[in-house]
């Protein structure tokens, strides 16, 4: 299956909406034709994500192995700092909440259990409707991070809002439910990011 690649890095001395930071990102989704969008953090606008797709892993590792990965980065070297990537299977970017006003990502760090791993997937597999219908008509996708290192377990929440607001008021209503909030129990911690398209 397809690799999503998401890519969180750090704005050195520009701004999200600078014309050159766009033009620079812009020609390397074009190099590369990984069809990635670009989003700008709402809690710490110091940060920017980059989601694109892979044909697989080692396709994107090979990339940046590659004397090539110099000759089409390096123009943006000196606007960003590098974070953090991360990959899960995807089978395209139309699945993720790309049409929302804001996107929700977050990274749930599993307990390496296989009792909370089976708890985590029981509570997505008995609350993700009401996930769904909450964000409406937005779409919700999740998945496994699929580099993670040996013995560690993260999952991969998307998904699209209306606001951060109205986010965080499905979190407190949702909160009502204890099998729902329970689930935390089984996390080593949480990242949670909401996060506007910077070509919108």
């Amino acid at each position: 299956m397809k690799i999503l690649e998401v890519t969180q890095l750090r704005l050195k001395g520009v701004s999200a909406t600078d014309r050159s930071l766009l033009e620079n990102l812009s020609t390397v989704r074009k190099s590369l034709k990984t069809n990635s969008q670009f989003y700008h953090c709402i809690e710490d606008p110091s940060l920017i994500y980059i989601l694109g797709m892979w044909l697989s892993l080692d396709a994107h590792k090979a990339f940046l192995d590659s004397q090539e990965r110099a000759k089409v980065l390096g123009p943006q070297e000196d606007q960003l700092e590098f974070k953090w990537t991360l990959h899960m299977e995807l089978d395209g970017m139309s699945s993720l909440p790309l049409d929302a006003p804001v996107m929700s990502i977050a990274r749930l760090f599993i307990n390496d259990d296989q009792a909370c791993i089976d708890a985590y997937n029981t509570v997505v597999a008995n609350h993700k409707h009401t996930l769904i219908e909450a964000t409406r008509p937005y779409k919700v996708v999740g998945g496994w991070r699929c580099d993670a290192e040996p013995g560690k377990h993260e999952a991969l929440l998307f998904t699209g809002w209306e606001s951060v607001e109205a986010h965080k008021d499905f979190t407190a209503k949702a909160g009502g439910n204890a099998e729902y909030a329970g689930v935390r129990e089984n996390y080593e911690g949480m990242e949670v990011c909401h996060a506007r398209n910077m070509e919108r």
